[in-house]
């Protein structure tokens, strides 16, 4: 290698690296090294610019520029001229000499008057970076040269007529189309023939032979021709069909994709949205994974970082000697960490396990580090919610074998994401969850969890213990858990699973006895929870199968019931309808000005302000409804003789010997993760004036249980302070 060469070489790497400063000062260095190799300069100078550093382009070009002029080199001199309007744009000298430059090179065209005016070059008031690109432009716009246009497409020039000032242009959709030069010269840009979109028209068959024998050279030059970056999607637009069998397109750009990672020109993402670029200087992957991490601040970013170099692990040399650097920083970071920023930790140590494992003598610890971590955690199911899918799910896998139990006593607590991944679990402790159903204390997201699986078959077939919730228990507690929702948004899940399945309610009340049925049609027509419309179509899936249960839809003399209410679950509903009447005029207002948009049978706007006010008016309805019948109370004065609303009881399973605390409170009080049961609820009604000592008779479906009234109490007052 010569020694120019070797120079370039260092400059582009400390380009690449970044080292602005210390490129610029090789430069210097060069220039006073080489003072009668000016083009040698100028190549360097076009490294700053393609570096993306157009202004140090500019100071170097104008150092050089007056030494390329004197040798003659009037195309370089030109160049360097124009690197320096970006930083220079009004500048009356160098427009002058841009000027001079341009007429010195080309001044046997003789379209050049006619471009200079066009371009408007010699007026102060034009930029000279657009003016230059007007004429770069023009100048290249000669017959039979190709162009393209951002909404026509790609076209061949015809003719340029320097008389009338215009170009004539052959596209798809014109085959003489005449365009002014000014106009021309900004909404056309210049292609040249080894652009893949011209070689389709010129060389087509060239170009399935590239495809075929050099795929990774096809990428190569389709990235050139969309400006060094594009995305796949576009890739694929250019080249399948037409190019590459549209059959085979996957195939073939898999194996592009395996071979283009070893070139170290091209930078292919991960991410799929992301740009695929072709770097002016060759960049390995191991180098620019590497600076990323040792750049990356903070935990979040130098896992983000350590994810992304494990996907490409198998692409890198010396693995080894990376992973113990990825390693180390990465366990640095997170133990500078605050416990505090529980999911940033684990999703870190859940990393730091898979890079061990790729170590060539990896040991496997078990999951150890994850356990000591996890151990240290108590809202279990408030960290799984914030990780990522494949760390929750190695999480799962650690305390599965580590700590199920501790699993166990989440289940009320997970979402139904989370229950996703521990069916075979749940399978373990089926009686148990069986009887949380049965008395109506399994929370929301784990009843939907079993009613939406229990009404698959695919689910059923997998895990076959769940046969044995396909019984009118389970509707009884979605139901229930429908009206003492906490919140809306489980509200809204139970309400989704229970009409969207739509053999559920058939399939859950087949072999349900007429009381059994008679009940949950009381409970079903009672609720305030569901609204009117859902109410009769859930219904009508009742009376399909049990006529018998019509009287109610026609008598419809369910009596209303005073309902018992805690003051926070009272101001809460109050709060809601005194938010809903204030939003009804704004809904007013918006219904108007919707009306004034012109045809309502088209109108989208009209349509959705009146089912917001629909939505408005029956809600109101409901809760005034609610509010009237409701009593308030804090449960101060209750009296603990016997088990009453607003008291605390503990039950024993006289055959399993296992205790229960259940609180009883409001009809619009419950939180079974927490013990807190409504009274309507049918547990609650089993237990409510029994006195210590006394057994109930619970009807599980498995037979019938005995639990004894070990203890009554006032509720405690956090529990209380929470509702």
């Amino acid at each position: 290698m010569s020694s120019t060469q070797n120079h370039h070489e260092q400059l582009k790497t400390l380009l690449s690296q970044r080292d602005w400063d210390n490129a610029q000062a090789l430069w210097l260095e060069l220039a006073e090294q080489f003072p009668d190799q000016p083009e040698f300069l100028l190549q360097l100078v076009k490294e700053f610019a393609d570096a993306g550093q157009p202004v140090v382009a500019a100071e170097l070009a104008s150092l050089i520029a007056d030494n390329i002029k004197a040798a003659g080199k009037h195309h370089e001199w030109l160049y360097a001229l124009k690197l320096q309007t970006e930083a220079h744009p009004s500048d009356k000298q160098l427009r002058a000499q841009i000027i001079e430059a341009v007429n010195e090179i080309y001044e046997k065209d003789p379209r050049l008057k006619t471009i200079l005016t066009a371009s408007e070059l010699d007026q102060n008031r034009t930029p000279l970076p657009l003016a230059v690109s007007r004429i770069d432009t023009l100048l290249a716009l000669q017959p039979n040269a190709f162009c393209q246009h951002k909404s026509w497409g790609f076209g061949r020039v015809k003719s340029f007529d320097a008389t009338l000032g215009q170009v004539v242009v052959a596209f798809a959709h014109n085959p003489s189309h005449s365009m002014q030069l000014k106009y021309a010269a900004e909404s056309l840009k210049p292609v040249s023939q080894d652009h893949v979109e011209v070689r389709k028209t010129t060389d087509l068959d060239g170009l399935k032979r590239l495809a075929a024998e050099e795929p990774v050279e096809l990428l190569r030059q389709t990235l050139l021709s969309l400006n060094r970056s594009t995305t796949s999607d576009r890739i694929e637009a250019m080249l399948s069909g037409s190019i590459v069998p549209a059959d085979q397109w996957k195939k073939w750009w898999d194996n592009v994709r395996k071979l283009a990672k070893k070139d170290p020109h091209i930078d292919l993402p991960v991410k799929k949205t992301d740009p695929i670029v072709l770097r002016t200087a060759p960049v390995s992957q191991q180098d620019e994974i590497l600076e990323a991490f040792r750049t990356a601040k903070g935990l979040i970013q130098k896992t983000s970082v350590a994810r992304e170099f494990l996907k490409r692990i198998d692409d890198m040399d010396n693995a080894d000697l990376l992973i113990q650097e990825f390693q180390d920083a990465l366990l640095d970071a997170l133990n500078k960490t605050p416990i505090s920023r529980q999911p940033e930790r684990i999703e870190a140590a859940v990393i730091l396990e898979q890079l061990g494992r790729h170590r060539q003598a990896a040991v496997d610890d078990g999951g150890a580090f994850l356990t000591n971590l996890l151990s240290g955690i108590y809202n279990l199911s408030s960290l799984l919610d914030d990780l990522s899918s494949s760390a929750a799910k190695r999480v799962l896998a650690v305390l599965k074998t580590s700590a199920p139990d501790r699993l166990f006593q989440e289940f009320n607590r997970f979402s139904t994401k989370v229950l996703d991944e521990i069916p075979d679990l749940m399978g373990q402790r089926a009686a148990a969850i069986k009887q949380w159903v049965h008395n109506q204390t399994a929370g929301a997201e784990l009843l939907c969890w079993i009613a939406r699986n229990v009404s698959t078959p695919s689910s059923r077939k997998a895990w076959p213990w769940l046969d044995d919730f396909q019984t009118p228990a389970l509707l009884l507690a979605v139901v229930e858990a429908i009206e003492a929702a906490p919140t809306k948004s489980a509200n809204k899940k139970l309400r989704d699973v229970l009409f969207e399945e739509g053999e559920l309610v058939a399939d859950l009340l087949a072999e349900a006895d007429p009381e059994t049925v008679r009940k949950l049609t009381r409970l079903i027509m009672s609720s305030s929870a569901i609204e009117e419309l859902d109410r009769r179509s859930l219904m009508a899936r009742i009376v399909k199968e049990h006529p018998f249960v019509q009287e109610f839809l026609i008598s419809k003399t369910v009596k209303e019931q005073p309902l018992v209410v805690s003051w926070g679950s009272y101001r809460k509903r109050q709060a809601e309808l005194e938010d809903i009447v204030k939003k009804i005029p704004q809904n007013s207002k918006e219904i108007g000005l919707a009306r004034s948009y012109g045809d309502l049978r088209e109108n989208f706007e009209f349509k959705a302000a009146k089912d917001m006010q629909k939505l408005l008016m029956r809600r109101r309805a409901e809760l005034e409804g609610l509010l009237a019948r409701a009593q308030a109370t804090d449960f101060a004065d209750v009296k603990t003789d016997l088990v009453s609303i607003g008291t605390s009881v503990t039950v024993t399973d006289v055959d399993a010997k296992q205790s229960q605390t259940y609180h009883i409170l409001g009809a619009w009080d419950s939180d079974p993760a927490r013990g807190i049961i409504s009274y309507p609820a049918a547990l609650a009604q089993s237990l409510l004036n029994k006195h210590l000592g006394d057994t109930i008779e619970w009807k599980g479906d498995t037979g019938l249980q005995k639990f004894r009234i070990d203890r009554i109490e006032k509720a405690p007052t956090e529990i209380l302070n929470a509702l």
